[in-house]
């Protein structure tokens, strides 16, 4: 059997199922088993990936086999890289999910029916076949099977009957007892019969695809597969020793799992940081679009143009076009792996920081291995920690941690000890970027105490009236100090995070970096001694109203609060508005008294057409009536003088407001 033989060829026709078991009952020469691909190389991604590498000799064509769980098929699919110094790669193939669907598609029976003789048998109806049950064997074309329940009063179990139609022409029957036994006599038919159980039985139970991968070359020569497949994260987990003259021995080991299915033997272990974009698609499953139906049209069509030719591409003549199918292939024959380096240098790039770890890893599919891959000393400052929001009067002991090593350091778990003392705590470290430093508290500092105070103050500080309109500048000012004891036998560098606040300046002599939330202040301690930072910060803020608009009550406040140029300026203002308030109050009195001269005139009105007016309590009513009428009258001219009054003052107070700056 051939390699073309074993995979598919363009243009050639060959069932999937059949390919599938030939590759897994026949072996052909040249190819290499998946057994003879050991695990060269891992990269373990911190972003839950693995990077597999693989190798084999192979000696002219040959194919590759390759075993991979279920599970990372399609990360296969998806990232396979084949290096074939000399060589072409045909493809790959490997069972798909539907195999057994597809073996059973083209015959008389499913799955289901190959645990029972009669339910097989009842399939076969035309088969020809040789059957045997309680000592009788019968030999025939099988007509089909008879199924019988068990008596009505329950005793026995329900019976099959098979009849067939015999050598002479007769119908004869038989009984299938326990001990049946059904041979199908048609060899094809008993061969698809024989790949049917295999398949279903390698369905059951088979978690694992072997992919089969036909490559084309010539020699003796080293081919090696690359591919990605999901893998769990590595973890980092840290040692730190703090040690004296502001130094600390910084271990980092790695936690890693191997879940790729295959064990590691010598394997070259790298491991990667970064934060990757990681993809998956469901390559092995089949997917059929939808395709709307169309209705069957009797109408004539008019016919299609003729076809003249195929154009050139743009810019791209016949010549080339060849040129270009021959540079596409030659990339597709693959290139040599550069063997790795013994002992690499961390290698940091634009993403990610690579390790690899110097000596070769031994590790079984399954388990857990963590081993150091960062030992260095590092600056590290010990400073005491106090941060208000947490709402605690004791800071919390930190080490300020320089990464002064060659690349980025992962994020972790640091379990932090203290020459001569030992365990003093945990720290959830984040990643630190080569050349950069972070605060790493681990535990409280019982021994110094702070203590918080906060003065907020609010003031106006400029009033300028523009075009009859007063702008007012607001300065808000807080003043906020922390005092410090250290009643500990060591001095103290303790360092306060003090809250950033959206559009306040901020100033501090102790001020010695920011963060994005905090301004960061320092104080020196000796022992037993106390100290304070002071925290000041300022805001402005601008207000601008339209003096027409202004109330009485405002214009006082701000005439207290202005200088003495505004405050004159706001006094006349104040005056002309007093004046008109004083007219608009006389003009309300007198809406209101000709509104009871109304009421009173109405009911006089009442009175009147009860009592009528030829007696004496008449005539005094329409005396009251017309008292009334002169009341209104009178009111109403008054009206007039007050309202002609209150438009003088309107504009009076509207030319005011013209004349200000």
């Amino acid at each position: 059997m051939s390699v073309r033989d074993a995979i598919p060829q363009r243009g050639r026709r060959h069932g999937r199922g059949r390919i599938a078991i030939a590759l897994a009952v026949a072996w052909p020469v040249g190819s290499v088993l998946a057994a003879e691909l050991p695990v060269d190389a891992v990269t373990l991604s911190s972003g839950g990936l693995a990077e597999v590498q693989r190798s084999a000799s192979l000696d002219g064509d040959g194919t590759l086999y390759l075993e991979v769980p279920l599970e990372q098929v399609d990360d296969v699919l998806k990232s396979l890289v084949v290096h074939d110094p000399s060589g072409r790669i045909q493809g790959l193939s490997l069972d798909g999910l539907a195999t057994l669907e597809e073996t059973y598609r083209r015959l008389p029976f499913g799955p289901e029916d190959l645990g029972s003789v009669a339910r097989l048998a009842d399939t076969l109806q035309g088969v020809r076949v040789r059957v045997s049950s309680g000592g009788q064997r019968l030999e025939g074309l099988l007509l089909g099977v008879a199924e019988h329940d068990a008596d009505p009063e329950g005793q026995g179990h329900g019976a099959s009957t098979l009849s067939l139609l015999d050598e002479e022409g007769g119908v004869a029957t038989l009984r299938l007892g326990d001990d049946a036994r059904l041979e199908v006599l048609d060899p094809a038919l008993r061969e698809r019969l024989a790949e049917a159980a295999e398949v279903s039985g390698r369905a059951r139970t088979d978690e694992m695809r072997r992919i089969a991968i036909a490559l084309d070359g010539e020699g003796e020569r080293d081919v090696s597969l690359t591919y990605v497949v999901a893998a769990p994260v590595w973890k980092s987990a840290y040692r730190l020793m703090l040690e004296a003259d502001g130094e600390a021995r910084l271990q980092a080991w790695s936690v890693v799992e191997n879940a790729s299915g295959s064990d590691w033997s010598d394997v070259a272990l790298t491991l990667s940081s970064g934060a990757p974009v990681t993809l998956t698609q469901r390559l092995l499953e089949r997917y059929w679009p939808t395709r709307p139906e169309v209705p069957v049209s009797a109408d004539s069509t008019a016919p299609v143009r003729p076809d003249g030719g195929s154009m050139e591409l743009r810019g791209l003549k016949a010549e080339s076009m060849v040129a270009y199918s021959d540079a596409a292939r030659s990339r597709s024959q693959g290139m040599a792996a550069a063997p790795p380096a013994a002992r690499p240098e961390v290698v940091e790039s634009a993403t990610a920081a690579t390790w690899q770890l110097p000596d070769s890893v031994d590790l079984a599919a399954g388990r857990t291995l963590s081993l150091p891959y960062i030992d260095a000393s590092v600056p590290a400052r010990r400073v005491s920690l106090y941060q208000p929001e947490r709402g605690e009067r004791h800071p919390v002991a930190a080490v300020r941690l320089e990464n002064d090593t060659d690349a980025w350091l992962p994020p972790g778990l640091v379990t932090v000890y203290d020459a001569g003392v030992g365990h003093v705590g945990d720290v959830n470290l984040p990643g630190i970027p080569a050349g950069e430093s972070r605060l790493a508290s681990f535990a409280a500092d019982r021994k110094v105490r702070v203590a918080e105070s906060s003065h907020p103050e609010e003031r106006v500080e400029r009033m300028v009236i523009v075009d009859g309109v007063l702008r007012i500048t607001h300065r808000s000012r807080r003043v906020t100090r922390y005092a410090v004891e250290n009643d500990a036998r060591e001095a103290r560098d303790v360092l306060v995070e003090h809250p950033r606040r959206d559009g306040w300046a901020f100033a501090s002599e102790a001020l010695v970096e920011s963060t994005a939330g905090h301004h960061r202040l320092e104080l020196t301690l000796a022992p037993g001694e106390s100290g304070e930072v002071v925290a000041r910060e300022t805001r402005t803020r601008r207000q601008s109203v339209a003096l027409a608009d202004a109330g009485m009550n405002q214009l006082i406040d701000w005439r207290e609060a202005a200088d003495d140029d505004t405050a004159g300026q706001l006094e006349a203002l104040l005056e002309r508005r007093r004046a008109l308030a004083e007219v608009e109050r006389e003009l309300e009195g007198i809406e209101e008294g000709i509104a009871r001269a109304v009421e009173r005139q109405a009911r006089i009105r009442d009175n009147l057409a009860a009592v009528g007016t030829d007696n004496d309590l008449g005539q005094r009513y329409l005396g009251d009536l017309e008292s009334e009428e002169e009341a209104i009258a009178t009111l109403e001219e008054r009206r007039e003088a007050v309202e002609a009054e209150r438009e003088s003052r309107r504009e009076a107070l509207a030319e005011t407001l013209r004349q200000l700056p």
